[in-house]
């Protein structure tokens, strides 16, 4: 399968984290909101190399982190799993299932990301709601969401030939 080349995959990642950033807040349903960071990283670290990817994955996470409020570091983390979800994941070098397997990846890394932005906050002293609420409330929706969000956006790229 074809994917994205590295310059690509860095606009591609800028551009998710300016959409998290600026778009995203206005978007959220309850706890659940499109995370395009996480999509973003998936779709551009899936045709990279192991270093390439991870490195988009953290700068992205930092950009994320650098341009929103929030708990420093904690985008950061969660762009470092995914990209690691994804780079692991094969997805540059299968030949079938590759939508399936990308949104099952896109998935994972926002299950990851909500479960890091959780204990970020219980370890802080920030407060938060209780963990086993957030897990049935906040994490189920917000999967459900942006791997319908993946889904659609791998039949965007596929019908504009940039992955294929």
């Amino acid at each position: 399968m074809r994917l994205l080349p590295t310059p690509w995959a860095a606009l591609l990642v800028a551009f998710a984290a300016v959409l998290e950033v600026a778009v995203a807040p206005y978007l959220t349903l309850g706890y659940a909101a499109p995370r395009f960071m996480i999509i973003g990283i998936v779709f551009a670290a899936a045709g990279l190399r192991d270093l390439q990817g991870i490195l988009v994955g953290f700068f992205g996470g930092v950009l994320t982190d650098a341009l929103g409020g929030g708990l420093f570091g904690t985008h950061a983390l969660a762009g470092l799993v995914a990209a690691f979800l994804a780079v692991r994941s094969g997805v540059g070098f299968r030949k079938y299932n590759t939508r399936l397997t990308l949104v099952f990846v896109v998935m994972l890394a926002v299950a990851a990301f909500d479960i890091i932005g959780i204990t970020a906050l219980n370890l802080s002293g920030y407060g938060s709601v209780p963990v086993g609420r957030f897990m049935v409330v906040g994490v189920m929706p917000d999967v459900l969401l942006n791997g319908l969000l993946a889904y659609l956006f791998c039949r965007v790229m596929e019908r504009f030939g940039l992955i294929g």
